[in-house]
């Protein structure tokens, strides 16, 4: 999770494929809250590992942060 000023705010990650394809949703905390490109991210549903080739934020909701997260499947 992400401190501001002393205030936990959540983060999920909303993941798709380099053809768009969803591959689902994580949620990040602390220093792997934000996204960066170059980055591997493992366990996923339907698949081991990934690499972060980029990302944009979304618009909060709820007080939680939200990305749309494109990765390339490494497994």
């Amino acid at each position: 999770m992400t401190e501001r000023q002393g205030v936990v705010i959540p983060t999920v990650w909303f993941l798709y494929s380099e053809d768009g394809e969803p591959l689902g949703q994580v949620y990040r905390h602390g220093e792997e809250a934000i996204p960066t490109e170059g980055v591997r991210i493992t366990n996923g549903a339907r698949w081991k590992s990934a690499e972060v080739l980029s990302f944009s934020e979304l618009t909060s909701t709820c007080a939680m942060r939200r990305f749309r997260v494109v990765v390339r499947l490494v497994e």
